[in-house]
């Protein structure tokens, strides 16, 4: 059985990385939205909350689009944002306590590091991380889409973790 499952899970990421390739020179088609501009180049170095918007196989460039995770308890970010919690967040907090808010939609293409190191949530353990290769998050991307916490460091992506969201 557990072979099987391994099997099976060897054949979907096989299949997916076919798929991704020959549509490699194909952009992903995103969403336009009023705020949206062309994706930049560069990226400050550190640690950012992102949404993934789409992944250049051939090229290996993310592009990432910045957001901020508010939780119900920052009443002074929210009063800076000039938010009405009821109108403009109220689903958020009311199911969840947080919310992922995004201002607005700019877009930074920068390139995923050989030696990236990359996370997803750990089912079995959602506060422990699991390391996973570059096909498993490619696949992974193709239905979640952020948020991640990714560490910048000389231009380059070199740390993806999927965030938690209880």
């Amino acid at each position: 059985m557990k072979l099987l499952k391994k099997t099976s899970m060897a054949i979907l990421v096989m299949l997916t990385v076919i798929v991704l390739s020959a549509c490699a020179e194909k952009e992903t088609p995103k969403e336009a939205t009023p705020k949206e501009s062309t994706p930049k180049e560069s990226m400050s170095a550190g640690e950012k909350l992102v949404n993934i918007m789409n992944y250049e196989l051939s090229t290996k460039l993310l592009t990432l689009d910045e957001v901020e995770w508010i939780d119900e308890s920052d009443t002074d970010r929210i009063k800076e944002l000039g938010l009405d919690v009821e109108k403009d967040l109220p689903t958020s907090f009311a199911v969840n306590g947080f919310a992922i808010y995004n201002e607005n939609m700019e877009e930074v293409s920068i390139k995923l590091a050989d030696d990236a190191e990359l996370f997803l949530v750990n089912q079995e353990n959602p506060l422990e991380p699991r390391a996973v290769d570059e096909k498993e998050f490619i696949t992974y991307l193709l239905g979640v889409k952020g948020p991640y916490n990714v560490t910048v460091k000389d231009d380059e992506v070199v740390r993806v973790e999927e965030k938690y969201m209880p």
